[in-house]
């Protein structure tokens, strides 16, 4: 994780957060399917029956190679038209677990699973497939707020909205992305999302900002000081900062030591990063792996504060 940081917010740009689910916001609007993730349980399918009654549900990977290849079809998408008893069940039992998402059209279900057919795997700009999931919900944000928008109605196909629950079932909240207004793709392509130089380094960017994001919401939990509205610009400035000692001087390199070693610093006092020589002299051991030279690090902060 390397990049040049200024103090700035990350806001999204395209994702927006859904003030709350309820079956009448979308019992309204085009019809609602939920794709549930069948690697989350190998009784998913006797699930979905046992509440619907139904047998109106679709394996995205039937018919495809990956049908009988390894894990198997039932390890991909399970398509399921949402009503309002089946909405019940996923929200307390899939979807605040990431083991489902919302998409919302079209009325017809082959159109639908087509396009989701060819959104599980993307081909990079030097031509390698890139594993992709629309329930891997960082993966999902980040191309949203990435690609531009020409490319990103090639990810919606005839899908009009994507509805998902980010993060755990007490801190998380619910997420939406509209299509890109304008021309919707007539028709479904058969081939993977291709993306390109410029498009890889867009949606490195986006994995950043939602780093940083996701930082923040940590931050506010653990140090309720910083959840202070007043205390806003003051915690996005310490977490550019603090990031960017950690890649540019430090240079951590994983999004693990990074995080760890802002949470440091937003516990233990400056002075001791700025006059402690002993702990200056762990941290900048560039040759020692940064999770062994935050473990020292750690240990050395703990002595100096039990110490004050």
């Amino acid at each position: 994780m390397r990049a040049a940081l200024e103090p700035q917010r990350w806001p999204r740009q395209v994702v927006s957060a859904l003030p709350r689910a309820s079956w009448a916001v979308l019992q309204d609007g085009p019809r609602p399917w939920l794709c549930l993730n069948g690697a989350c349980s190998e009784a998913l399918e006797e699930d979905v029956q046992a509440v619907t009654k139904r047998f109106d549900y679709h394996w995205v990977w039937r018919n495809t190679v990956r049908e009988y290849g390894v894990p198997g079809y039932r390890h991909g998408p399970l398509l399921v038209p949402l009503d309002e008893p089946l909405y019940g069940h996923a929200v307390a039992h899939w979807l605040r677990q990431s083991a489902g998402l919302i998409l919302v059209g079209p009325d017809d279900g082959d159109v639908l699973i087509h396009h989701l057919q060819r959104l599980h795997v993307l081909t990079a700009s030097d031509g390698l497939p890139i594993g992709f999931s629309l329930h891997a919900a960082r993966q999902l944000e980040e191309l949203c707020e990435g690609l531009p928008a020409s490319r990103l109605s090639d990810l919606f196909g005839p899908i009009q909205r994507f509805i998902w629950h980010a993060g755990d079932d007490q801190t998380g909240e619910w997420l939406f992305a509209d299509a890109p207004s304008g021309d919707r793709p007539q028709s479904v392509m058969d081939e993977p999302i291709s993306l390109t130089q410029d498009e890889e380094v867009a949606l490195d960017r986006a994995s950043l900002a939602w780093f940083m994001r996701d930082c923040a919401r940590e931050f506010r939990r653990r140090f309720p000081a910083y959840d202070h509205p007043g205390n806003e610009p003051k915690l996005w400035r310490h977490l550019a900062h603090f990031a960017g000692e950690a890649t540019d001087q430090l240079a951590l390199v994983t999004e693990r030591d990074v995080r760890h070693y802002m949470g440091l610093r937003f516990r233990y006092l400056h002075e001791y990063f700025a006059q402690d020589a002993a702990l200056r002299d762990v941290l900048l051991q560039r040759q020692v792996n940064g999770k062994h030279r935050l473990f020292d690090a750690e240990a050395r902060l703990m002595e100096r504060g039990a110490s004050t």
